[in-house]
């Protein structure tokens, strides 16, 4: 039987016989495509929608990776070891592409061939230097791969749970079900309305999220660009790049840090301790469009870099040390607290600490002192494309933080008090500024991750962000650690300080965990390397806790829209085999039907509580009218219903949508809601109900219908306003702040519940007190008046209803 093989194998050839197994095999494709395909069409398959959207990817990150590699070799002159310089390459050419999308946005680029030409010119631009560096990475790889040892068995167990790790965030990430709530009414919203644009445009309301640091933004900018797509791939796209982001972040930056701080860690597996913090599997920590895990992507090469610098002072490390940390503090602000402060402190006690020896050794002092100037120079003008952006936008770098010492524009009449009062006070979580709220941000230091710092709905009291860092502290005084591990420890403290300080949402921390992930590896393997078997035992058991115990956290059914993102992807993935070829791709169907039925060159006007007003994907150009988030519009001080109509049109506003009807979140003032929801009811023309809400157009022409100014409040506690007949331009007064009481006297006053509900034949509005109305309600207001809105509690006051003097002809 062996000689016959070989007379065969002589006669044919190895040429014709790889041929005809190639045809051989070929022709099985070829039979089995057909068969499948007409169960499901091939063309249909989803595996094409994930395939372009990781080509996106790898075309912009190798792009991005090769912008930087020149920039860090040629810009700054720098050649750091091989590991090194990829990570920082990465970050450097991931943020300067941001900025490049943000000048095409500048110059009113966002086209459907700025999707294609953007990155592949950049790629083109940079092949040359990046493909001698990636032929250069292969001859070190190669010679890195022969040195390399066989994994052990506990090597291969925590290599299998990073990869698990890394699996169950992207099983998410296949779903824009999955994309968080913030994303859809700012990070990826904020990108579709450029795109509808055509460029980066001024908010003519004052949304103030538009002129934050946001750079992630613009990335997902780029995804909005993709031609002829569906929401649903433009969502996924920018969620790949986010996925793309935390991985290389996770699986290769880690590695170079724990290196740096424990010598001859295998670098194959040691990533997956970034997994022992279970917090990144669960709403709202996890990878979800949002901007804290691309913030997350600096951490690590500004802490190798503040190394470096600390050592020599160099002014060309502390020029890149200075664009790594514009880069963190454009991508958000909360990413800025985490990553900026302490370097930036360190640096400066450094040079400070430098200059005073070279004084005692006779030197000249100033080549110490240069070292800050130059990162703070070089922070300056990378971060100028937000600042510079905002003076010429609204007259504010940093706006609207200046308003005291600049003209802003927009900028209403009560903005300065919202901003204060509404805003930094109350949409910040933050500890009272007195000696007890002191103490509890110093207590925060070592609670952090014991005492859940989110949304009550999400996983009430439960830990679930890890405290493994925590735990393992005590161990820096029983083994010998790199210097470097206590310079970690202090920046992580500072870091947690501040950010209990400001805003102590636990999702924020993900900017700061790689740092928290390498200091943990380091401690355990300090542990591991220097403790006899007892110890080990007990480190095992302390890892295996925290492991167990997180074990369920990526099956919380928490998530704001999903509930359950792995059930989405189920349901998606078994579409083709239920033929809901189309169905599946629908995402935000409310804003997407809302969209549809406005005319090409509308803006739509969104009066939509903060609760539910994720407004992505309406195809149109928007306008936000949230008190909280914009200080351009103020409809209590518009006077009258037609004062609301003109202040629309004057933004450009052609629709309204308006929901859920009748229901206001009690942000605002309440002739804010008396005149806006008078507008909506008598001035908004050709309205409907769409999606559980008021769909109408907003005209040109004056509403001529006289307005009564009289509004009577029925109240009987201090949480509504005093009792009594106004007019409704004086019940201007915010909920919130040093004022929400002071309410001028009013026109008719009332001593008792019952003489002020003897004054509802003469007023137009009535604003009740819900909690003194639960049982009964005036007889003359039933037959009289019917609800205009309901105020749910805010600030200082409970729930109110307003109700507004029936029309001739109403119900």
């Amino acid at each position: 039987m062996v000689e016959g093989d070989a007379r065969i194998q002589g006669r044919v050839g190895p040429r014709l016989a790889g041929a005809a197994t190639t045809l051989v095999l070929l022709a099985g494709t070829v039979l089995f495509g057909r068969v499948v395909h007409g169960h499901y069409p091939i063309q249909k398959w989803l595996v094409w929608h994930y395939a372009g959207a990781w080509l996106g990817v790898l075309v912009v990150l190798a792009a991005s990776y090769g912008l930087g590699h020149v920039l860090v070799r040629r810009a700054f002159s720098l050649r750091l070891p091989l590991c090194e310089h990829a990570i920082t390459a990465l970050a450097v050419g991931v943020f300067g592409y941001e900025i490049l999308v943000f000048l095409a946005g500048i110059f009113q680029l966002y086209r459907a061939p700025t999707f294609f030409l953007l990155p592949l010119l950049l790629l083109a631009a940079v092949s040359v230097p990046l493909a001698r560096h990636l032929a250069h990475v292969r001859r070190v790889l190669a010679r890195a791969s022969r040195r390399a040892p066989r994994l052990s068995t506990g090597a291969i167990l925590a290599l299998a749970f990073g990869l698990l790790g890394l699996g169950l965030v992207y099983v998410n990430v296949l779903t824009p079900h999955n994309v968080q709530f913030d994303a859809r009414w700012k990070h990826m919203a904020l990108a579709e309305d450029y795109v509808l644009h055509g460029g980066v445009h001024p908010s003519i309301e004052g949304f103030v999220f538009s002129a934050r640091p946001h750079f992630s933004s613009y990335l997902y900018t780029w995804a909005f660009l993709l031609p002829g797509g569906r929401l649903f791939d433009r969502m996924v796209l920018a969620a790949h790049l986010e996925f793309a982001i935390f991985l290389v972040t996770t699986v290769f930056f880690l590695p170079v840090l724990v290196r740096r701080l424990v010598p001859r860690v295998d670098p194959r597996w040691i990533w997956a301790v970034r997994f022992l913090f279970p917090g990144v599997l669960l709403y709202d920590s996890s990878v979800s469009g949002g901007a804290d895990h691309v913030g997350a992507m600096f951490a690590v090469p500004i802490a190798l870099c503040l190394f470096r610098v600390l050592r020599d002072l160099d002014p060309r490390r502390a020029a890149l040390l200075g664009l790594l940390a514009a880069g963190a503090a454009l991508t958000k602000e909360t990413v800025a607290i985490m990553l900026v402060p302490f370097p930036a402190l360190a640096l400066l006690v450094q040079s400070i600490h430098a200059a005073g020896k070279a004084r005692r050794e006779g030197k000249p002092a100033r080549p110490a002192l240069a070292a800050p100037l130059v990162f703070g120079l070089a922070a300056l003008v990378a971060t100028s494309p937000l600042w510079l952006k905002n003076f010429v936008f609204y007259g504010d770098p940093v706006y609207p933080l200046s308003h005291r010492f600049l003209d802003l524009h927009p900028f209403s009449e009560d903005a300065a008090y919202r901003f204060q009062y509404g805003y930094l006070e109350g949409k910040m979580w933050a500890p009272s500024r007195d000696l007890q709220g002191f103490a509890e941000t110093v207590s925060a230091l070592g609670l952090f991750s014991f005492l859940p710092n989110d949304w009550s709905k999400f996983h009430g009291d439960v830990p679930v962000f890890g405290s493994l860092f925590t735990l393992l502290l005590p161990s820096l005084l029983l083994v010998r650690v790199n210097k470097h591990v206590w310079l970690l420890v202090a920046w992580i403290h500072v870091a947690i300080f501040t950010w209990y300080a400001v805003n102590h949402q636990d999702r924020y921390l993900q900017a700061q965990l790689p740092l928290m992930a390498a200091v943990t590896a380091a401690l355990a393997l300090s542990l591991y390397r220097a403790s006899g078997r007892p110890a080990r035992a007990a480190l095992f058991g302390l890892v295996g806790l925290q492991v167990v115990w997180g074990g369920d956290v990526y099956f919380f059914q928490t998530h704001v829209f999903a509930k359950s993102p792995p059930k989405q992807v189920i349901d998606l993935l078994s579409s083709g085999f239920d033929q809901k070829f189309e169905e599946r791709f629908a995402v935000q169907n409310r804003f997407q039907t809302v969209g549809a039925q406005i005319p090409p060159g509308s803006r739509l006007l969104l009066h939509l509580m903060h609760t539910h007003h994720g407004h992505l994907g309406t195809g149109v150009p928007t306008v936000l009218d949230n008190y909280l988030w914009q200080f351009g519009i103020e409809y209590g001080r518009a006077g009258s219903p037609e004062g609301v109509r003109k202040r629309l049109r004057e933004l450009g506003v052609t629709h309204a949508f308006v929901a859920p009807e009748k229901e206001s979140d009690g942000s605002n003032s309440i002739a804010a809601d008396i005149l806006f929801w008078e507008y909506a009811r008598s001035g908004l023309e050709e309205r409907r109900i769409v999606e559980g809400g008021i769909l109408g157009r907003v005209t040109d022409a004056p509403i001529t219908a006289p307005f009564r100014d009289v509004a009577l409040v029925l109240g009987c506690s201090k949480d509504a306003p005093p009792r009594g007949l106004y007019r409704v331009t004086d019940l201007h007064i915010l909920p919130y702040g040093p004022n929400a009481r002071e309410f001028p006297a009013p026109q008719a006053e009332a001593a008792t519940k019952e003489a002020a509900e003897k004054l509802l034949p003469v007023t137009e509005y009535a604003v009740l007190e819900k909690q003194c109305y639960e049982q009964q309600k005036p007889p003359e207001l039933l037959e009289r008046f019917e609800q205009l809105v309901e105020r749910r509690s805010h600030g200082a006051w409970k729930k109110l209803e307003i109700w507004a003097r029936k029309r001739e002809g109403s119900d």
